[in-house]
């Protein structure tokens, strides 16, 4: 009976490690992904805005803001935007943005050139 309880524990114990380490792998898969590369930087413009509502209900609710933008060649890029930035964004607006992978950086606004 005793080493029932003692080869239960080791079960318990194994499987929250394999949880611990499929954790801190997905978690470092998606920052390889989506942040991987060097810094780009390019003229664009704003063309469109977006937010996404996940959650609700029963669990917190969290809103989430993208951006799209179209670079002088036509080809055209949505990006996920931090709310601080997300209300600044005016569609229309030309400027410099920067981004890694699939990370936004910043956009620089020109003005009135």
């Amino acid at each position: 009976m005793l080493w029932a309880i003692a080869a239960m524990a080791v079960v318990i114990v194994v499987v929250i490690a394999i949880l611990i380490l499929l954790a801190a792998v997905g978690t470092s898969g998606r920052r390889v992904r989506g942040g991987s590369g060097p810094q780009r930087e390019a003229e664009a413009r704003v063309v469109d805005k977006r937010s996404q509502i996940t959650g609700g209900g029963e669990s917190r609710a969290d809103q989430l803001y993208f951006a799209t933008f179209q670079f002088p060649d036509g080809n055209r890029i949505e990006l996920r935007v931090p709310v601080s930035e997300a209300g600044l964004l005016v569609v229309g607006d030309e400027g410099r943005l920067s981004w890694r992978g699939s990370d936004y950086v910043g956009f620089a606004r020109e003005i009135m050139r």
